[in-house]
């Protein structure tokens, strides 16, 4: 059973454009992340999901100069993009984040893997960690499910089809430790603010060549009310509803 990172990312962003490779403290963004990830050690490979646009060949030689897999598929379909670069690398475990989350943590993916396999769940989320530091666990068969069903290209937010539907058995790990434990943070990067709030925290705590945990960073903006302020009135993007295909028959629970 191979379980492996999937990492969303495309060079589209309007609101902070090309945001995935701003450099922070001298490294594109995503290096940091993938820095992050490769702490992980419930999952056996990182893979980048990228479209096939030319637009993002920046985004897929980085990831060959990182020595990480990379899948180009359809550019609107992240739920066909993950499920084909599941077959393609033999994934049967999907660990999925996006690549504007830096902050994503290697400690709770492995709690995550571990939680989501014992439950035997189709999908797993959480709750309780900063937005933006979490990621989700699927199982291959429920990807290959939801593709079925869906009547919609655009799935950059997909996580309805799991939880909406009645269709699959998911459940969520809740994250309750309070050296980590703060879901009102905003450690995602949309903005100019995101950015700069994320690049101020790498300001205090990066040290190159090492890895600051989460409970480092939560911890400073325990003490920087400052720092916290800089992203506070930013606006979380809503998603797209759901639409799944006449004739499905759904049972809500």
């Amino acid at each position: 059973m191979k379980a492996a990172i999937l990492i969303t990312a495309r060079l589209k962003s309007t609101r902070l454009p090309k945001k995935v490779l701003k450099p922070i403290a001298g490294r594109p963004m995503f290096g940091h992340l993938i820095d992050r990830l490769k702490l992980a050690r419930r999952t056996e490979q990182i893979i980048l999901i990228t479209s096939p646009l030319e637009q993002d060949d920046p985004l897929a030689e980085f990831a060959e100069q990182e020595g990480i897999g990379c899948y180009r598929g359809d550019p609107e379909d992240v739920l066909l993009r993950m499920t084909r670069a599941a077959e393609t690398f033999g994934v049967d475990t999907v660990v999925s984040c996006t690549g504007d989350n830096p902050f994503v943590d290697p400690e709770c993916i492995d709690q995550l893997v571990d939680f989501h396999l014992a439950q035997k769940h189709d999908f797993t989320n959480t709750e309780g960690l900063p937005w933006g530091c979490f990621a989700y666990a699927l199982s291959y068969p429920a990807l290959i499910k939801a593709c079925e069903i869906k009547a919609e290209r655009d799935t950059e937010v997909w996580g309805g089809y799991f939880t909406q539907t009645g269709l699959f058995n998911w459940g969520t790990m809740t994250v309750t430790d309070p050296a980590i434990s703060w879901p009102q943070l905003r450690l995602t990067v949309d903005t100019p603010e995101d950015f700069e709030l994320v690049a101020r925290i790498f300001e205090e705590l990066y040290h190159p060549g090492e890895v600051f945990p989460l409970r480092a960073i939560v911890e400073l903006c325990r003490k920087r009310p400052d720092l916290v302020a800089i992203n506070a009135n930013v606006q979380q993007k809503p998603g797209i509803a759901i639409k799944v295909k006449s004739g499905i028959n759904l049972n809500h629970a």
